[in-house]
């Protein structure tokens, strides 16, 4: 079968549902923390920490994976992290227990490790050096995507049925992703598809350079607040005396600025450059209006939806980084390094503000909590920026 350059929008549309499959079994667990606090008897920490379980995989596996896939293509391991991913929603449905859950969260996290650097790669390796600003725009409509759908759509059905009714949904979505990828996916072939060579770990790792790590450092911290957010925003929200459903809403509204402007933004990176620019005003915008939802309870909605104008500027930046700084060999790397950090984050965020959640019965400090992650993640950028104007002034 001869494959056209036109087939890599296909890629694109198959790598943007798979994240969006990730995005809703990630975030089918938020609308049912009151109820999972009450059935499993647990603390908000504890119920929290099932956020963190699922994430922790990354800071491990996404950076072996990145080599992984670097070395031997992607194919064999998205639909290993496809078929984790499935099967680890499946465990979680069935679970009558918090550690069979917690079980199920963390098999369904090895999957979804590995998926993180393998989807962004195979769009990468179809728009390595072109478009690749406005294919990551498309490709970050994915996770808002899902993380909508989760939000809204996995409380009424708890509601309507019961909690694992939502999960069973979450593991639909996964299969149909995981059959699509098995169907679709086809690399450019032995002249497209760019491997890295026979190296180790760590001298991958000093090739990379210090910048990298420094973009995953911001992407680390600002996922720790924002997940966060998700993660008890639905709890918050209807703590507030909103319905189920209005919370839900609520919690997801960041994410539709995402689908909006997202494409935008990647077209305007293209032109413009300047990267570190999109990420500092991200998670600057993100950690002002954080702090500023429990203060101004009545405006949460406006508050809300405004955070998802920061995410979307944030977000295709990060992802169109590693281009910017790595070799297309090293691209699995570079990803798997984002994948690692957003594993520390996602893992540290939900179970600190669970904690602070416990320890002050409310959530004013969690708040403040949340905004204080992605306000640091602006020092990495400041950082990058220095270094760059510092290799210019030696030239």
């Amino acid at each position: 079968m001869k494959i056209t350059d036109a087939y890599r929008w296909t890629i694109l549309g198959l790598a943007t549902f798979c994240i969006l499959a990730f995005g809703v079994v990630f975030q089918s667990i938020p609308p049912l923390i009151g109820v999972l606090v009450e059935i499993l008897n647990v603390s908000y920490a504890r119920a929290g920490a099932l956020m963190g379980l699922f994430i922790f995989p990354s800071i491990f596996l996404s950076i072996p994976g990145g080599v992984l896939t670097d070395r031997f293509g992607p194919r064999n391991a998205g639909v290993a992290s496809l078929l984790g991913m499935t099967l680890g929603s499946a465990i979680v449905a069935l679970g009558g227990s918090y550690w069979i859950i917690a079980f199920g969260r963390l098999v369904a996290g090895v999957g979804a490790a590995v998926l993180l650097v393998v989807a962004p790669k195979i769009v990468t390796s179809w728009f390595y050096d072109r478009e690749i600003g406005l294919a990551m725009g498309v490709f970050n409509i994915s996770m808002p995507l899902g993380t909508i759908l989760a939000l809204n759509l996995m409380g009424p059905v708890a509601l309507r049925f019961n909690w694992q009714a939502s999960i069973w949904v979450s593991f639909a979505v996964s299969a149909a992703a995981l059959c699509l990828f098995l169907i679709l996916y086809r690399s450019k072939g032995a002249d497209g598809e760019v491997k890295s060579e026979q190296a180790s770990l760590l001298s991958t790792a000093k090739k990379a350079g210090g910048s990298a790590w420094l973009v995953g450092l911001s992407w680390g911290l600002f996922n720790a607040g924002l997940i966060s957010f998700f993660t008890y925003a639905p709890d918050y929200f209807i703590s507030r005396g909103e319905s189920i459903a209005r919370a839900g809403l609520l919690a997801s509204y960041p994410m539709w600025g995402s689908i909006v402007l997202g494409p935008l933004v990647g077209l305007l990176i293209d032109r413009l450059g300047h990267k570190w620019v999109f990420v500092s005003v991200g998670c600057g915008g993100t950690a002002l209006l954080l702090y500023l939802i429990p203060e101004f309870n009545h405006h949460a909605a406006f508050l809300s939806i405004s955070i998802g104008v920061f995410v979307a500027i944030l977000a295709p930046a990060i992802f169109s980084f590693p281009a910017e700084l790595l070799p297309e060999s090293m691209m699995g790397f570079g990803f798997g390094i984002l994948g690692t950090s957003v594993g520390i984050g996602t893992s540290v965020g939900p179970y600190v503000i669970g904690a602070l959640r416990d320890a002050t019965g409310d959530y004013l400090w969690s708040f403040a909590a949340m905004a204080i992650f992605p306000a640091l993640g602006i020092i990495p950028m400041l950082i990058l920026r220095m270094k760059k104007r510092g290799r210019h002034l030696t030239h």
